[in-house]
Order: structure tokens, then C-alpha cells, then sequence
């Protein structure tokens, strides 16, 4: 008879004597066994027993001489005979096709008088034998919604297993499990999380008769199946499952109409190595497989679209599929390979990423946010370091900033106190790729931290990954700040970015860096063009250089009035040696130097017999000057660092390209600067000279107060020509600012004379 709906999947219907009585069959949904029901049975017919036979083939002629209209079985006629069956002879039932198990058949009856007290019985079935004779041939073919190399990507999977409809013949064994492994390459897409919600066991109903109920956001596909026992093809839907704990990835494949509630978990297992994908069909835990239920094909679709949940790979060609399916009979599986093709799009490739990165307010000697983004397209190479190359004058205020500790910044658990700013950075493939941070989710930040692989301070970026129902954990990422000891120019370097994370590619398509703590990035005070450069080095080793603008504004509105007083020490007869004392103070809030020439009295020579040991450019950079080397000291106050920095000023070797050894004040502290200059002696008149020193590459940075002592006496590098106390100690000073401002003085050099012993 036709079945009403709802979860009956077939009925039959019989006389007991003139009552009509029907029998509902349902699929249990612990086992996917049947349930036959004979309900509602009229009370009147007080029934005692009852014998049915189902005919195999009904259409079998054997069985006409026993066909009954439902007329002629309602008035108790017999058989008229003759009466010729349909002419196809399909079968109508099947046997298992599991020769393992032991089967019972149970029987449960409820009567009217006590309803509350039902009983059963139980009967063995007989043993099924012949498994392995039973045939299995299943066929699998995939073809991706898009046949564009690195692009978004649905799927289109079709299933075959042939089923014989001949009532001579064997049937198909059915399918016990499947394992189908995608070729490499054809990767998860982290777009698809944007969005993306997931289905509970709860919501799914699985192990239990509930309906489904999946939220839309959820359905990631549809799916039909056809099974030779029912008049319909089933309709169904393909669920994204909510991700446990050693089981990330999983679906759902769903079913709710004709009687069957079909509720399959299926696993998909990602190479936590190379991405590569596996999608297991493993069945029902408590029956140790899949349903077995006869199917003669199932299509799935996998939607497409900017949000599709796969990627094709990056190059055209052919891709090879592999898939295992495992027949109940106990035979070994079937494996087979399938064909791919990807087609269009194969000139992508290459690394050419692009850069934009700057100053928000662009005020010169101002503070102000600043921002860095690296784009790539699809196909494109993927990102794996970077190094940001910081144009002269584009400094931090460091002092003050409470560090992140090592321990702390390994775990991605650093101080609020230390934030610095934030990160954005979208990656998958297609139109619309995912945006992390998403909606609602944990928030990113950047925090200064102390060194770090040979770099004074570093960033630790921290980015909780997680999109949709998936949370891949923290990525923690620590960049190196390097300073540049003669040119102060900084560049931040980062340690390599994940490329994959449990399996997810992750692809660069947006990093976005926003550093935004109050007072912290400070502009140069040079309106000269600059650039801020990036080497960026993809995981395939290609390595790009982007860069983008960078020019300060409004220079000329900083003033500049550094004041530099200068102090002869010690003796201050003829040939006498004094010591020489400089102190070049400066307000804060003005154009920073970028120049100083001080030319001495004409009464001071360079002392030759005290240049002895200069220290080597090599001795220098290895910090094993010699100690005769060491002229004096110095020392540089900057609001930049909590601390000065103090270092030995030196006598170094300039590799021969001038006449005197360089003037060299090594200062350490929070950061390393070398501050160079040249020494010489200049023509002033057709017999005068006099002793220059020139320090001409003078980093854009603040400085309020820096102080150089050189020693006297016997390592005193200037002499006495004539006796100070007696001759003009004016100097000459030439001070010019990053801003083309300039002023020139002539101090008098302080000196004891006139001052009364002691």
C-alpha cells in the first residue's frame, strides 16, 4: 500500500476476517534495521494467530494461483487462479549481504486489557552464508565546480555501486566503509569559515528518532541517493559537524523524508604537513560500519562560490583521487584512482606582493599611528618572512613601555601594558577571503618585548585563529627590531609565518599591521622623500623588495636652537695637552640635527705622537679595540630610551680614504649607536690652519643632551700651540638641521685661565 508519510517507510495491509488492518514498516534509528507494526488492530477480530508470507519475487508466476483482489479477499473467497503477476520480476527482498553476524527476530505484542505490560520473544534467523560469492564493483568520480587553478572550489562526487534487479542473480554487496583521499592540493579553504556555523550531535539527532534540525549556516551541500527499495530518489543535505577535541573537520550527511532519517558522520582527516585531504566514511560506531542498505548511486555536491570550502591547487594538470571501499561481504576493499582536471587560470604564479605603509599623520617630529599592509594575489607565492626596512627618522618612543617577558611572549600571554598595537589579515582563496579577527571572536595585538636574536627589543604579534566553529588555537609570532649603529635606521624582522596550521594552508592574501599606542611612533623631521621598503621571502624561496612613499610634512615649522658649549681642561700652557669637553644641549619639539663641524682655535694641532693604536675596523666590530684606542667618553640623553647612552669614544682606522683615523663614540645602552667623525686640519688663511671635526651623518633622532669628554695629558689628542691663557679661544660651529635650518656660531672655549687656584 502506499505509506501515509511521516516515518513510515512502507505498509502493507491484510483482512482478519472482515477488519481491514494495516502494517507499518519503519528504520529504527539505533541499527537502521526494520520495524514492522501491526497497530491499531480491531479489538472484534480476536485474533489468536496469524501466519504471513511475503513472496520474494512477487511477480514470480509461481505465486498466481494464490492472487486475491482485496473484494475477493474481504468476503472470504479463495484463490481464483490464473490470475497472471507483473511481468517484471523484481525482487522484493533482499538477504544481508554480512555472513558474520548471528541475527533474531523479535516480536512484541501489546494487548487492550493490559497495555502497560507488553510481551515479547525473540527467534533465531537463519544463518546467511555465500557472502563471498557477492559481487562489488563501486565506481567514484570527482569534478570540482571550477576547473581554475588556486581558486575557490565546490565538488561534485558521485558514487556508483550497480545493483541487479534480477531475481536469478546475486545482488550487490553493500558498503561496509569508505575512504577517499583528494590528491594533494586540494586543500581546505579558510574563507569558508567566514560565516560558516556547525551542526551538534544534538541538533543532528544522531543515535536517537529526533528530526534533524541543522542551522542553515551550517549546510555546506546537498545530497541524493538512490535506493532500489523505494519508489523516490532521497533527498538530503551535507552538514558541517561541530568540531571535538582530535576531530577537527567532519560532516554531516543528512536525510528526512520517505520514512528514512538518514543521520551519517563522515571525518575529514588534514595532513597537518602538506594539507592533503581524507574523507572517511567509517558508519555507525554501534554497527561497525555504514547502514546496510542497498544503493545504486549517490550524488553529493559540495556548493561553490567565493566561500567554497575547498581550494584547487595552484598549477593545471591532472590530479589523481584515491578511494577504498570496504563491501560488507568481507571481501578485501576496492580500490581504485579517479581522474581531476584543472584546466584554467595555470599563468598564475610568480611574487610580486604589494605594499602600502605610512604615517597616518604625517606632521614632521609629530607622533603618530602607523600602519603596514603587504597584499598578494591569488597564486601567488606565499609569504613566509618579512623584513621592514624603516626610512631614517621614523623612530618609537621605547622608553616607558612596560616589556612582555620571554615567558610570556612564548606563550602569547603578554601584559596588556605592553600592547603596542593590533593585526588584521585575511587569507584563503577566491573573492572573499576570511578576515581575521572575525565579528565577536578574541581580538589581536602586538606587544613590545625585550631581545631577541641578536635585536635590542622585538614584537610579539599574538592572533587567536579562529573562524566560524573552528579555533586552531594562538599563532604567536616574534619580529626583531635591529637598529642600524650608524644610521639608526631600524628594521623589523619576523620569524617565519605558519604556512599551515592543523592542516589549513594558510594562505596570505592580506597582513595588516596597525601600531597605534599613544606617543609612541614618532615622524622624522626631514621633509626629504623617503621610502619604506620590505623583503619579503615566499615559502618557495622567491624573494620581492616592494616598497611604497614616505615624506614628512610641514619641517619647516620646527625651530632648531641646540646650544654647544665647548671646554678646554687641564693644561693651558704652550704644548700642553688639555682634555676637551663638549656639551650640545637642544629643547625637545624641534628640527633634530643632522650635521655638526667644530673647528678649534688656531692654537690647537693634532698631537701626532699620541696616535699610536688606532683600532682597526675589524677590532671594532668584534669590540676588541685596543685600550690606547680610547680617547675619552660620551654620552647621550634621548627621550626616546629611559636610559642614556654611554659609551668609549675611539680612535678607528677609516680604511685609508683620509689622513687621520676617525673619531668614533661607541654608545651603548637599550640600543647601539656609533656616532663617526672626521678629523682634519683645514686651511683658514695663506698660513693658518686649523683643527676640524666633522660629523656629517647625524641620525634623525631626538636628543636633549650629549656630552663628549677626551682625555688630556698623555693621551690627549690636541696640543697647545700657544698658551690658551694668552691667545683667542674662539671656536667656530657650524650646526645644520634635518630641516635645512643652519646656524653658525663662534663660542669661546672655557678654560681655567683667570680663575683663582685653590
Amino acid at each position: 500500500m502506499d505509506p501515509p508519510g511521516g516515518d513510515v517507510v512502507a505498509r502493507f495491509g491484510l483482512f482478519a476476517g472482515p477488519y481491514p488492518t494495516v502494517i507499518n514498516v519503519r528504520v529504527n534509528q539505533d541499527d537502521y534495521s526494520l520495524t514492522a507494526a501491526i497497530e491499531g488492530a480491531p479489538a472484534a477480530a480476536s485474533l489468536i494467530g496469524s501466519t504471513s508470507t511475503f513472496w520474494g519475487v512477487p511477480g514470480a508466476p509461481s505465486h498466481d494461483a494464490l492472487r486475491l483482489t482485496p473484494e475477493e479477499a474481504l468476503h472470504f473467497e479463495l484463490p481464483s487462479g490464473g490470475v497472471a503477476g507483473e511481468k517484471a520480476e523484481k525482487p522484493f527482498l533482499t538477504n544481508p549481504t554480512d555472513c558474520s553476524l548471528t541475527r533474531e527476530v523479535s516480536v512484541t505484542a501489546i494487548s487492550y486489557q493490559l497495555p502497560q505490560s507488553p510481551k515479547s520473544m525473540s527467534g533465531a534467523f537463519p544463518k546467511i552464508t555465500g557472502c563471498g560469492l557477492l559481487q562489488f564493483d563501486p565506481e567514484l568520480s570527482i569534478t570540482p565546480t571550477t576547473t581554475e587553478a588556486a581558486a575557490a572550489t565546490g565538488a561534485d562526487v558521485r558514487v556508483v555501486i550497480p545493483q541487479s534487479e534480477d531475481a536469478n542473480t546475486l545482488g550487490t554487496s553493500t558498503l561496509k566503509s569508505a575512504h577517499v583521499t583528494l590528491p594533494e592540493g586540494l586543500s581546505i579553504n579558510p574563507a569558508a569559515g567566514d560565516g560558516l556555523a556547525a551542526c551538534s550531535d544534538e541538533r543532528a539527532g544522531y543515535g536517537s528518532d529526533a528530526a534533524p534540525h541543522c542551522p542553515d549556516a551550517s549546510k555546506l551541500g546537498s545530497v541524493e541517493i538512490d535506493v532500489p527499495a523505494l519508489e523516490h530518489t532521497l533527498q538530503g543535505a551535507v552538514y558541517q559537524r561541530t568540531p571535538e577535541p582530535g576531530r577537527l573537520f567532519g560532516f554531516w550527511l543528512i536525510t528526512d523524508e520517505l520514512g528514512v532519517r538518514l543521520k551519517l558522520p563522515a571525518e575529514i582527516q588534514a595532513n597537518p604537513v602538506t594539507g592533503q585531504l581524507s574523507t572517511i566514511f567509517d558508519g555507525i560506531p554501534s554497527l561497525g560500519g555504514l547502514p546496510q542498505v542497498p544503493f545504486s548511486e549517490m550524488r553529493l555536491h559540495i556548493f561553490g562560490g567565493p566561500r567554497a570550502p575547498l581550494a584547487t591547487p595552484n598549477s593545471c594538470g591532472t590530479y589523481e583521487t584515491h578511494y577504498s571501499f570496504l563491501p560488507w561481504s568481507g571481501k578485501p576493499p576496492t580500490e581504485k584512482d579517479t581522474p581531476m582536471q584543472i584546466t584554467s587560470g595555470c599563468n598564475k604564479g610568480g611574487f610580486s606582493p604589494r605594499l602600502s605603509a605610512g604615517s597616518t599623520r604625517s606632521a614632521a617630529g609629530a607622533f603618530s599611528p602607523f600602519t603596514f599592509t603587504l597584499t598578494r594575489q591569488d597564486g601567488e607565492a606565499n609569504p613566509q618572512t618579512i623584513a621592514v626596512h624603516l626610512p631614517q627618522g621614523l623612530l618609537a618612543k621605547l622608553g616607558g613601555v612596560p616589556l612582555c617577558s620571554d615567558a610570556e611572549a612564548a606563550g602569547g600571554a603578554c601584559p596588556a601594558s605592553s600592547k603596542v598595537g593590533s593585526l588584521t589579515a585575511a587569507t584563503g582563496v577566491g573573492g572573499a577571503p576570511l578576515w581575521i579577527p572575525q565579528p565577536g571572536k578574541p581580538g589581536t595585538a602586538a606587544y613590545l618585548a625585550g631581545p631577541y636574536k641578536g635585536a635590542p627589543f622585538s614584537i610579539v604579534s599574538v592572533v587567536p585563529a579562529q573562524a566560524g566553529p573552528f579555533d586552531l588555537g594562538l599563532v604567536v609570532n616574534r619580529a626583531g627590531i635591529y637598529v642600524d649603529p650608524e644610521t639608526a635606521l631600524a628594521t623589523i624582522r619576523t620569524d617565519p609565518l605558519p604556512q599551515i596550521l592543523e592542516g589549513v594552508p594558510v594562505t596570505y592574501r592580506t597582513i595588516h599591521v596597525l601600531v597605534d599606542r599613544k606617543n609612541f611612533t614618532l615622524n622624522p623631521t626631514s621633509c626629504a622623500p623617503k621610502k619604506i621598503t620590505a623583503t619579503v621571502t615566499a615559502a618557495n624561496g622567491a624573494t620581492a623588495e616592494p616598497s611604497d612613499g614616505f615624506q614628512a610634512t610641514n619641517c619647516a615649522q620646527l625651530p632648531y636652537t641646540p646650544k654647544l658649549k665647548l671646554f678646554f681642561q687641564g693644561s693651558t700652557r704652550r704644548t700642553g695637552n688639555p682634555a676637551i669637553k663638549a656639551v650640545l644641549t637642544q629643547k625637545p619639539h624641534q628640527a633634530n640635527t643632522k650635521a655638526a663641524v667644530v673647528l678649534l682655535p688656531q692654537s690647537q694641532f693634532i698631537d701626532n705622537a699620541h696616535i699610536s693604536t688606532p683600532c682597526t675596523r675589524v677590532q671594532f666590530d668584534a669590540g676588541k679595540c685596543p685600550k690606547g684606542s680610547i680617547l675619552g667618553h660620551a654620552t647621550a640623553r634621548t627621550p626616546l630610551l629611559d636610559k642614556p647612552l654611554k659609551g668609549p669614544v675611539y680612535f678607528r682606522s677609516n680604511g685609508g680614504d683620509r689622513e687621520l683615523p676617525d673619531i668614533v663614540a661607541d654608545l651603548h645602552g637599550a640600543i647601539h649607536v656609533t656616532l663617526v667623525g672626521y678629523i682634519d686640519s683645514v686651511k683658514t688663511g695663506p698660513e693658518t690652519a686649523r683643527v676640524r671635526t666633522r660629523f656629517l651623518h647625524v641620525p634623525d633622532a631626538p636628543v636633549t643632551k650629549f656630552t663628549m669628554s677626551l682625555f688630556g695629558g698623555k693621551k690627549g689628542l690636541v696640543e697647545n700651540s700657544k698658551n690658551l691663557c694668552k691667545t683667542s679661544r674662539r671656536a667656530e660651529l657650524q650646526l645644520r638641521a634635518q630641516n635645512g635650518l643652519a646656524q653658525i656660531t663662534n663660542p669661546v672655549i672655557g678654560t681655567k685661565c683667570g680663575k683663582r687656584r685653590r
